[in-house]
């Protein structure tokens, strides 16, 4: 085969890759290409779904919303995109870089992706035996909490925290952890680097920092 040949038969192959990574790039800021079912508006943010949506999730929403406007960030409801999965295909292809997660929000994005939801129990679970369940408003004010630091800060600014002060500040917003006192104490003969503990750490340590900061959220990002 000439190499002109070769050039020939390699241009259909590059459009076809990158019309795939197009697509990838495509889904990944825009779920709902992947046609989730259900639709639901509520409010400002709209929820996607591939189950019908409990009513109970206006409810929900209203507990994350109160949640939210205990941080001295919060400015007002904001729009989003709530994309509530089973775990299942979905999940694994907009999660490939944290399937073990609850959920995730991409930087520059107002969609936030959640693992195997349960709208009518309150509830996200990720599968892991410890440390595997938490709430979905506390979850949603979490994941909430990252696109308001991110408006506060800048998406650069924010992306450059260390996580104890992302993630921590973000489920002291959310008032939770997936870890009660004890499983975090056994968890850490068994398994002292899970990912739980990072956040159970992270919560305990912000809480610490805005106590000497006199609960000045400024401060706390400027001086960690």
């Amino acid at each position: 085969m000439t190499t002109r040949a070769r050039r020939r038969g390699q241009g259909p192959v590059r459009w076809v890759v990158a019309i795939f990574l197009l697509l990838a790039v495509a889904v990944v800021h825009a779920p709902q290409l992947l046609a989730f079912p259900y639709k639901q508006h509520v409010g400002t943010v709209t929820f996607y779904a591939e189950r019908p949506i409990d009513p109970r999730i206006a409810s929900e929403l209203a507990r994350a919303e109160g949640l939210l406007r205990t941080s001295p960030l919060y400015t007002g409801p904001l729009d989003r995109s709530l994309f509530l999965t089973e775990g299942g295909w979905r999940w694994r292809l907009l999660a490939i870089q944290s399937p073990g997660a609850f959920a995730f929000r991409r930087p520059f994005s107002s969609a936030i992706v959640f693992n195997r939801s349960d709208v009518a129990a309150d509830r996200v679970t990720n599968g892991r035996a410890i440390g595997g369940t938490r709430t979905l408003s506390g979850v949603i004010a979490h994941e909430t909490t990252h696109i308001m630091i991110a408006n506060h800060l800048g998406e650069v600014r924010s992306a450059m925290l260390p996580t104890w002060q992302q993630e921590g500040y973000a489920d002291h917003v959310a008032r939770e952890s997936s870890l009660t006192d004890a499983e975090a104490a056994r968890l850490r003969q068994t398994d002292p680097a899970a990912p739980a503990l990072v956040y159970y750490d992270a919560r305990r340590r912000v809480a610490a920092a805005l106590g000497a900061k006199r609960g000045s959220v400024d401060a706390f990002f400027t001086g960690g």
